[in-house]
């Protein structure tokens, strides 16, 4: 009797063991997201929420997205270079028309 009463304690604390695990393994990317900042961390989340959900599939896909950051090019960026190439190009027609040709 002693020994089936264990026994069930014992299987108990294993599913909550792998509860616990499953529910580490699912807020990883997620955390790991959040923590570097990452601009889609709550995509991140729910990608490693499904994957989860999908016995694994998508998980390692949250994981590595996680950890990639995408570019950030804004649009004032941008317009700043464009204007530094316009006045480059505009120098440098000067610069041949002084020579004595035609830009």
């Amino acid at each position: 009797m002693v020994l089936n009463i264990l026994t069930i304690v014992v299987l108990i604390a294993l599913v909550a063991l792998i509860g616990v695990i499953v529910a580490f393994l699912g807020m990883l990317p997620g955390k790991i997201a959040k923590g570097r900042n990452h601009p889609q961390a709550e995509a991140i989340n729910v990608a490693s929420w499904l994957g989860i959900i999908t016995a694994g599939l998508l998980w390692p896909f949250a994981l590595i997205w996680a950890y990639i950051r995408p570019h950030e090019q804004s649009a004032a960026a941008g317009s700043e270079k464009l204007a530094s190439l316009e006045s480059r190009i505009e120098t440098l027609e000067e610069q041949v028309r002084d020579l004595g040709g035609t830009p």
